[in-house]
C-alpha cells in the first residue's frame, strides 16, 4: 500500500501542475502574440495585423494620461490585444471573457485589451452591442485606464488591490481615462437622485467611483497622495456627497 504521505504528494503535484503551467503561459505571453508595433513608449503586440491608426490612438492615450500625477513618459508600456476571446480569458487574469481590458499589477504590468476596430478607436462588446457611455470610453480610454492601474501599483506596490478600496482603485483609472470628459455638477446630481448610472451594481460603470475621487481630488483639493495615505470610508464619503450643494463647493476647506 503507498504511504499516505507519498499520496499526498502525488496529489498535490497533480493538483499545482495545470496552475504552474498556467502561471509560466501567463506570464509570458509574448510568444503567443504573432505582430509587433512599437511607438515611442509603448510596444504592442496583438493576435491580428495592427493598423497604422494604432498611432492615433496612442497619441489620445499619451494625452489622457497627461491628468494624472503619476504616470512616467520614459516609463516602457506593453499592450497586448486579445482579439480571440480565450487569449483575453487566459491573460486577463479573470478567466472572463467580458473584460474591456485588464492590468496584471501583480507581476508584468502588462495591459490587455479585448477585441477592438482599431481605426475607429473603439473595442468591441462581448455582445456585439453598443457600449454604454462610449463617447467618453474609446479604445483610447481602456487603454489608459489600465495603464493608470500599473501607474498606481509601481507607487503604491503590487498589493494595492488587496489595500485600497475598489471605489478609489477604479475611481482614480477611470479619471484618468476619461481626462476631463465628465461633468461633476451633472453626475453628482444623477448620484443624489439614486440614478441607476451611478450605481456600479446596477450599470456597471464606474461614474460612480470617478465622482468620489474627483471629489476629493478637484472639489476637497486633496492630493492624490493624501487621498491614498487616508481613503475615507465610502459609506461616510457617500452621505458627504449627498449633503453637498453644488454652490458650497467653492467654500469647502483645501483639506479635510
Amino acid at each position: 500500500m503507498m504511504p499516505k504521505a507519498r499520496i499526498l504528494r502525488t496529489f498535490l503535484a497533480v493538483l499545482l501542475a495545470p496552475l504552474a503551467a498556467y502561471a509560466l503561459a501567463a506570464a509570458s505571453p509574448k510568444p503567443m502574440f504573432d505582430y509587433r508595433y512599437s511607438y515611442e513608449n509603448y510596444r504592442i503586440w496583438s493576435d491580428r495585423p495592427i493598423p497604422g491608426e494604432i498611432t492615433a490612438v496612442l497619441d489620445d492615450v499619451t494625452r489622457r494620461l497627461r491628468t494624472s500625477t503619476l504616470h512616467q513618459r520614459e516609463t516602457p508600456v506593453e499592450i497586448f490585444f486579445c482579439n480571440e476571446p480565450w487569449r483575453l480569458w487566459l491573460y486577463g487574469r479573470a478567466f472572463s471573457t467580458r473584460l474591456g481590458g485588464a492590468a496584471d499589477v501583480w507581476l508584468t504590468r502588462q495591459v490587455f485589451i479585448r477585441a477592438s476596430d482599431i481605426p475607429a478607436n473603439r473595442i468591441h462588446t462581448p455582445n456585439g452591442g453598443p457600449l454604454a457611455d462610449a463617447a467618453q470610453r474609446p479604445l483610447s480610454y481602456f487603454i489608459a485606464h489600465e495603464i493608470t492601474h500599473n501607474d498606481v501599483s509601481r507607487r503604491f506596490g503590487r498589493t494595492v488591490m488587496l489595500r485600497y478600496p475598489e471605489w478609489l482603485l477604479e475611481g482614480y483609472a477611470d479619471y484618468v481615462g476619461k481626462a476631463g470628459d465628465f461633468d461633476f455638477e451633472d453626475n453628482h446630481a444623477l448620484f443624489t437622485a439614486g440614478a441607476g448610472a451611478l450605481d456600479r451594481d446596477r450599470s456597471g460603470l464606474y461614474r460612480e467611483f470617478h465622482l468620489k475621487v474627483a471629489y476629493l481630488l478637484d472639489k476637497k483639493g486633496w492630493t492624490l497622495e493624501q487621498v491614498f495615505a487616508n481613503p475615507p470610508d465610502e459609506e461616510e464619503l457617500d452621505a458627504r456627497l449627498r449633503a453637498q450643494r453644488p454652490h458650497m463647493y467653492q467654500f469647502a476647506p483645501a483639506v479635510d
